[in-house]
């Protein structure tokens, strides 16, 4: 029973400690488990033991040592609890580092052609995914089908939230266009799209941030962002294009502006961080310009030739890369060819060509590779983005919700002086949904399932919660020095006291018999046996009775009499008084 209930005592100590319930604050897990092995094992410690002739302790545990345990186990959870908190993002750290020194060009080559054939063998998978939650966006090696003739289905799930530092910041979102990237991708063949080929870099912040090398535009805005932990892939890092800054210990560049965020340490489902960005709008540049090329795979065109052919030939209706090429492109989009989740192409049919010339029906997935594909035929370095457009926006709460629905692709073009810049084609009357700002009395998602939302960048981080654990560590263990330093000195155990305690425990008559023989002047010597010593005493006469019984019980095999020892007893106290 006792085993039973340590060994339940401690699996609930462990799950405490391992994170449930999720709502208990872990100083609170601690000390409850804490306080439930303690209560458990001085129960264990207390439960009556039948008697042995094995070795005991020279006194009885008090309560200064059950505090004493106590406190080291609490301090062992603080240590572990800090512990846990701070190893496992160093180990990463060091871990991408030297995956980033032994990893080979070729290494990851070999590698991600490797995943690239597993994709393939999988056969129609790939064309079977639908805008249900944030995992449809990045998953194994980045491949992304176009859907020819599966039928998408959005959910209304709110996905991501985007908490503005300051009105000003929200105005500057509700003021254009919002988009919200999660990565890029760059080669387009076998009717998907494919990351651009480079080797994975792990950036390190400074001061807690980590800044990018582009060009700041006006207005820069600050904002916080949260979102769940992709089950399906890697956790990418989501934010307005235009990066400038975030905050994060390390990210995880995979491909161009694809960054993977280090592992959740501190919420286990969700994340949640602070962004800089400076959003630029296309309709804001007067002068089309195409920047240097930074890599030959953002001008690439299908491999069909036929495909190719037809491409290069729609695209030069459009003439050379200026701003007004670009608009009657996207002009020719709106006009001739028709938006729906329900593209309903031909099965065989290459998903391009069945966009642009034949059935010219499709989603944002269709007109953002079109638009792509006749970008870079114009002689413009393009490439195609995927991640949130709309949102819905709470004024009370300063909060933009975007939700499945809302899940997009769009085209980015390479300009000079102004880098990647949205391009967007797909028609505003889309049904994924648009741009919208709630009602006075709605409830934002965010606020009905996580709480207050009006806690953005000021949110407590984990380093108090830190600070706070260690703190109480110390506390506790200049307790425990403080009381082991005030304790009064243990008392002293005599020889007699510690040969009692290692040797069977003496019948009851046997030790009123010591106290009377002490009485007297005459004490019992330790390891003296009882026959021994009434040779070289006087004694009353009865304690021949009393050597006779403790021998026959002692070896002879004839049981322990209550009677009999009760009566000795009786006269072993009257010899004590006589000696007083």
């Amino acid at each position: 029973m006792r085993s039973g209930l340590l060994i339940l005592a401690v699996i609930a100590g462990y799950i405490l400690l391992r994170g449930w319930p999720e709502q208990w604050h872990p100083i609170v897990r601690i000390f409850v488990s804490a306080s439930l092995l303690v209560i458990t094992f001085s129960f264990w410690g207390h439960c009556e033991r039948s008697t042995s002739t094995l070795a005991k302790s020279a006194r009885q545990p008090r309560a200064f040592d059950y505090l004493a345990i106590s406190l080291a186990i609490l301090l062992i959870e603080c240590f572990f609890l800090v512990f846990l908190s701070i190893v496992p993002e160093k180990s990463e750290r060091f871990a991408l580092a030297v995956n980033d020194l032994l990893q080979s060009d070729s290494d990851y080559e070999k590698k991600k052609n490797s995943n690239e054939s597993q994709e393939k063998d999988r056969g129609s998978n790939g064309e079977n995914e639908s805008l249900v939650t944030s995992n449809w966006l990045f998953s194994g090696p980045g491949r992304r089908s176009l859907n020819k003739n599966k039928k998408v289905r959005p959910s209304n799930r709110p996905e991501v939230y985007l908490f503005p530092a300051t009105p000003n910041d929200a105005r500057i979102l509700l003021d254009r266009e919002r988009f919200l990237r999660n990565f890029t991708l760059a080669t387009y063949r076998e009717e998907s799209w494919f990351p651009l080929s480079m080797v994975p870099r792990t950036l390190s912040a400074r001061n807690e941030v980590i800044n990018f090398a582009v060009t700041p535009t006006e207005p820069k805005m600050t904002y916080e962002i949260s979102h769940q932990v992709n089950r399906g892939g890697p956790t990418l890092a989501i934010t307005v294009p235009n990066l400038l800054s975030i905050k994060q210990p390390t990210l995880r560049e995979i491909s161009p502006d694809t960054f993977r965020l280090p592992p959740n340490t501190i919420r286990a489902e969700e994340y949640r961080y602070e962004v800089t960005s400076a959003p630029l709008d296309f309709k804001n540049i007067l002068e089309i310009i195409p920047g240097t090329l930074i890599s030959p795979e953002y001008l690439e065109l299908p491999s069909n030739p036929k495909l190719r052919g037809k491409i290069k030939t729609l695209a030069a209706r459009f003439g050379a890369p200026t701003r007004e090429s670009l608009l009657s492109l996207r002009r020719y989009l709106h006009e001739n060819s028709r938006y729906s989740l329900d593209p309903a192409m031909p099965a065989m049919a290459e998903p391009v060509e069945s966009f642009l010339f034949e059935t010219k029906t499709g989603y944002c997935t269709h007109f953002a590779t079109a638009t792509v594909l006749l970008a870079r035929a114009m002689g413009i370095p393009a490439r195609i983005a995927f991640g949130w457009s709309g949102g819905r926006y709470f004024s009370d709460p300063n909060l933009f919700v975007f939700r499945a629905r809302e899940a997009h692709a769009w085209a980015e073009i390479y300009l000079k002086d102004h880098g990647w810049v949205i391009f967007e084609t797909t028609p505003a009357l889309r049904e994924e949904g648009l741009p919208s700002v709630a009602g006075t009395n709605e409830i934002s998602p965010y606020t009905a399932n996580f709480g207050d939302a009006e806690t953005t960048l000021n949110e407590k981080n984990t380093v108090p919660l830190l600070k706070a654990s260690l703190w109480i560590g110390v506390a506790l263990f200049a307790l425990l020095i403080g009381a082991l330093i005030v304790k009064r000195p243990p008392v002293p155990i005599s020889e007699n006291s510690l040969v009692a305690g290692v040797l069977p425990n003496s019948p009851n008559y046997l030790s009123a018999f010591r106290r009377a023989c002490l009485a007297h002047g005459q004490p019992m010597p330790s390891g003296c046996t009882l026959r021994t010593h009434l040779e070289k005493i006087t004694a009353p006469d009865f304690t021949v009775k009393l050597l006779q019984y403790h021998y026959s019980v002692l070896y002879g095999d004839q049981p322990r009499d209550k009677i009999i020892e009760k009566k000795l007893l009786h006269q072993l106290r009257k010899w004590e008084r006589e000696a007083v």
